[in-house]
């Protein structure tokens, strides 16, 4: 049972490696891509990179971060947010902010 646990471990920690990779790559349909994936992932190391990418030209990638940042639920995610919902060009990407700000409200302080 150990080697199937170390196997899924494994196999995370590749997932990870490559998406986190296409949150930079040069198209923004990876990065998107990217962003989804990791919030559904839902690993709290890529905080950091899905914050950066609050920041990216491509409101689809901004909209998918915020999204992401809501799934994974790590208070560093709070403040891009808010940014985001006061800040952005983009009313998707702040419609999307203020949800994602909601669920990671949830999941950080219990419903409050």
């Amino acid at each position: 049972m150990a080697g199937k646990e170390e196997r899924r471990a494994a196999e995370h920690e590749e997932m990870v490696a490559a998406f986190l990779k296409n949150l930079s790559h040069e198209r923004p349909e990876y990065r998107w891509g990217a962003a989804d994936a990791l919030g559904r992932l839902g690993d709290e190391r890529t905080v950091g990179p899905l914050v950066a990418a609050m920041d990216d030209p491509d409101p689809r990638v901004r909209k998918k971060a915020a999204w992401a940042l809501g799934q994974i639920g790590d208070l560093r995610g709070q403040r891009p947010l808010l940014a985001a919902i006061r800040n952005d060009e983009d009313e998707d990407v702040r419609e999307i902010a203020e949800e994602a700000y909601e669920i990671l409200k949830r999941k950080v302080f219990g419903g409050r």
